[in-house]
């Protein structure tokens, strides 16, 4: 290459590298939507009365108290599927970002050849032998690869925010389905109770029956409301089995564990975390970040996709020592080197680069969407979480009081048969107004449990 040629080259680089500075920047979208300042005045009122947690205390199972309940939830952020499947997405994205940021290096390889025979026939036979480095870089005058390393990176962060999101959910899954299980079990007591109850009022039914004291309707009546304690206990006993088999595959395992107890810890109900703006709340849940990044990547990729309209420039460099034969006379193996600079520029691609701006441009719409979905469900979340804490206590408080007036009854009852003063049916209804009461009681504190968890699942920032 002659020095002009040299200083071509060097003046025509430089140009496109000025040129590089038009190139406008891809700005960050921004959503119209914005956070309440304050909760609805429904979640306000919907503060629990339990002693708040602190907001950074996320492994909520722990205050529980409960050995088991913490070696499930362990075992399940340990062995559960899903997770597993997140875990894998995490090392794909991360080997992405690492691919797309090798882009921006030059790139050297070895080339070997061999060549024998004639480029036509006035020239004689000849064997080449060739081997060297060859070496290419494309430099980001424009930012395309930039905008490319910076997706894939957040591509990266969006499925690391994926799989907190997941071990958020499956650690509220396994505590959910530990506290029904726990229910269920006391409610089979419960209903084991109220069928032994029935049997010995229908004992007393069919012997004042066979005394002429009453009519088979009695009989009847109690034999009825028999059958349907059975099917209750029928239900309960299956929703355990399901609740059991779900637990199993959430902690990894291949069956349900028979030796869980299911122990009550004594323990009145999960608190929730201390207050949290709205704002705050937002900036802690990893969906909502997840969808945060999503939306930055895809206005990333939008400005990869309108660098297409731009000039590319490529440099090469290529270095082998070759060895020519002609005839059988070999000359001495000989030093090769060549470099360039190769522009490209597109001019009609019938609309290709366009089309592809178009679909890049809705796809980052639809990632304004998802992201304003998720900070609206949010919210959403963690309102209805709360409402339903506080309607949960207060139906506890309710329900304890009635426990506790129909103790009272069944044990005046009691004392008046003794007395004499009512008959043994009469102590048997109110021993079974009493067990109605115990099992309202038992599914009220589940769903105090239960709302307890969503409120800590939609307040976690990452487990």
């Amino acid at each position: 290459m002659t020095r002009f040629s040299s200083v071509r080259l060097a003046l025509a680089t430089a140009a496109l590298v000025a040129l590089a500075g038009c190139a406008t920047p891809v700005a960050a979208p921004t959503t119209s939507w914005k956070a309440p300042a304050a909760w609805s005045a429904d979640a306000a009122l919907a503060v629990p009365t339990t002693p708040a947690a602190s907001p950074s205390a996320e492994a909520w199972w722990e205050a529980v108290g409960s050995p088991e309940l913490s070696a499930l939830v362990e075992a399940a952020l340990r062995s559960n599927r899903d997770l597993h499947m997140a875990t894998a997405r995490v090392l794909q994205a991360r080997a992405g970002a690492n691919a797309a940021d090798a882009q921006q290096l030059p790139q050297l390889g070895l080339a070997a050849g061999a060549q024998r025979g004639r480029d036509s026939s006035a020239n004689p036979k000849a064997d080449v032998l060739s081997g060297g480095l060859r070496a290419s870089w494309e430099p980001d005058l424009f930012g395309a690869q930039g905008l490319a390393s910076r997706a894939a990176t957040l591509d990266a962060q969006g499925a690391e925010l994926a799989q907190q999101a997941m071990r958020v959910t499956i650690a509220a899954d396994v505590g959910t389905a530990w506290f029904e299980i726990q229910s269920l079990r006391r409610r089979e007591a419960v209903a084991h109770d109220a069928m032994a109850t029935l049997e010995r009022q229908i004992d007393v039914a069919r012997r004042r029956f066979e005394a002429g004291q009453s009519s088979t309707l009695d009989v009847d009546r109690l034999v009825a409301e028999l059958g349907q304690e059975r099917a209750a206990l029928a239900q309960l006993q299956g929703a355990q089995r399901v609740r059991q088999r779900q637990l199993a595959v959430l902690t990894g395992a291949a069956q349900p564990d028979p030796a869980l107890a299911f122990a009550d810890t004594g323990t009145p109900g999960i608190a929730a975390p201390a207050a949290l703006l709205p704002a705050e709340l937002l900036e802690r849940r990893p969906d909502v970040q997840l969808q945060a990044r999503a939306l930055d990547a895809a206005a990333a990729r939008l400005g990869v996709a309108r660098r297409d309209l731009y000039p590319r420039i490529q440099l090469d460099w290529a270095g082998r020592q070759e060895r020519l034969s002609v005839g059988g006379a070999s000359a001495s193996p000989a030093l090769v080197v060549g470099y360039g600079v190769s522009l490209a520029l597109p001019i009609f691609d019938g609309g290709r680069i366009r089309a592809n701006i178009a679909v890049h441009e809705a796809r980052t719409q639809e990632a304004m969407a998802a992201y304003e979905k998720a900070l609206m469900g949010a919210l959403a979340d963690a309102e209805t979480a709360l409402v339903q804490l506080a309607a949960a206590e207060t139906t506890v408080a309710e329900l304890e009081q009635a426990l506790r007036a129909a103790s009272d009854a069944a044990a005046r009852s009691q004392r008046l048969f003794e007395a004499g003063l009512v008959g043994l049916d009469t102590v048997l209804d109110v021993r079974r107004s009493h067990l109605r009461a115990q099992d309202a009681l038992l599914q009220a504190r589940s769903a105090q449990w239960v709302a307890g968890v969503s409120v800590r699942r939609a307040f976690a920032g990452r487990v």
